[in-house]
């Protein structure tokens, strides 16, 4: 009875644990709205007003038009002797599954969408004499800009009623993130993250490993000072550095650029701490052994440390490479044009552009987390186990 209360307890604590990341998955897949609210539909005129002043705004005609009380769905309706041009205002069509509309009339008319570049396509329909509900498909709309509709053209030739002109919208959409992808330079964004973490983990691997090596096993005047000063700059906070990084950067002329973003993280401190504590449990004989048989120290250092070292340097690389895709504040200083951003950067400025639009903020987060995520879970083990990995001894 008691494991079956703390497995309920566990499993709802990874729910709630959970939770964020599903609604973020969630929302990006949606058409418009948020969490809480899904939008799968949305009313271009429905003719629910008092004023016909507002109405001529919204509605062109070069016949007469008027408001009578007559609907099939609602109360109000809205009945034109000749054409009309329903303006939408740059109305985005793309993720629409269908447009939806009501006409009462007799007699055959068409209708026309056109986009902000004059472009246009129509379709004819046959009114029956009464209230009828007419759709026109999204493989309808091939030929015109459906990001940037302006109006929707009803040409009628007689008295026709309409009425709820609506936009049903496709649910679930991977529009968000192909948007994200070609729209908003977030591919260029996502090369730069995997440019800028690769050459830190290599440089990590090869440095850090060197400057372990030096620590653990050779003896030199200062060695317990300096390596005290190493592990001292990991209580510094990165906001204390970054003034003379920028200043030393700006001085050699690699502001904006991958130098900038890569050479000062080479090497780290936590880095250096990690694989000198793994390196010093290795036996000391093997390398002994191989400086009898004539290896010098680099061969030692690549051809037994590195292949005995492997399961630091992947926890190392791991952790590096996580740390880097999620760094904000450091390429935030360091880069000035949009061409540059990484991920952190491009996503941080992009929520400051985009407020309001949900589903796409979130499809940008999926987008950016989804590899942290990936390598998180793919190597949970080794992350958990290479913060304590050589911190004892024996």
């Amino acid at each position: 009875m008691k494991k079956a209360i703390l497995l309920t307890i566990m499993f709802i604590l990874l729910i709630i644990s959970l939770f964020p990341m599903f609604s973020m998955f969630y929302t990006a897949v949606i058409p418009s709205g948020n969490l809480t609210r899904v939008i799968k539909e949305r009313y271009i005129n429905d003719f629910e007003i008092k004023y016909m002043s507002y109405l001529r705004r919204k509605v062109k005609s070069k016949g007469k038009i008027s408001i009578v009380n007559e609907s099939p769905q609602s109360t109000r309706s809205i009945l034109a002797s000749g054409p009309i041009e329903l303006l939408v205002d740059k109305l985005d069509l793309r993720v629409a599954k269908y447009i939806e509309f009501w006409v009462k009339g007799e007699g055959d008319f068409s209708v026309e969408i056109r986009d902000a570049f004059s472009k246009s396509v129509s379709k004819n329909f046959k009114a029956t004499g009464e209230w009828k509900k007419y759709i026109i498909d999204y493989k309808d709309l091939k030929g015109i800009n459906l990001k940037y509709v302006s109006k929707l053209v009803f040409n009628f030739d007689g008295q026709y009623y309409l009425d709820d002109v609506k936009v049903k919208y496709k649910f679930p959409t991977l529009l968000n993130f192909i948007n994200v992808l070609k729209e908003d330079m977030f591919s260029r964004y996502i090369l730069n993250s995997l440019i800028v973490s690769t050459i830190v983990v290599v440089g990590n691997i090869i440095f850090s490993t060197m400057v372990a090596y030096a620590f653990a096993r050779r003896k030199f005047f200062g060695k317990n000072v300096l390596f005290s000063i190493v592990l001292a700059t990991m209580m510094i906070p990165p906001q204390v550095t970054i003034i003379p990084i920028f200043i030393i950067m700006k001085n050699i002329g690699w502001i904006d650029t991958y130098f900038a973003l890569t050479v000062p993280m080479l090497v780290t401190p936590f880095s250096i701490f990690l694989l000198k504590q793994y390196i010093e449990q290795l036996p000391i004989e093997l390398e002994q052994a191989a400086y009898v048989d004539g290896a010098n120290t680099f061969q030692i250092l690549f051809k037994i440390i590195f292949p005995l070292s492997k399961p630091a340097i992947a926890v190392m690389a791991i952790n590096t490479f996580i740390a880097t895709w999620n760094d904000l504040f450091y390429p935030l200083v360091m880069t000035n044009s949009r061409e540059m951003r990484t991920v952190q950067v491009g996503l941080a400025l992009y929520q400051k552009l985009n407020q309001i639009d949900w589903p796409r903020l979130m499809a940008a987060s999926s987008i950016i987390g989804l590899p942290v995520i990936i390598i998180f879970l793919a190597f949970q083990k080794h992350i958990i186990s290479g913060i304590t990995k050589g911190a004892l001894k024996g």
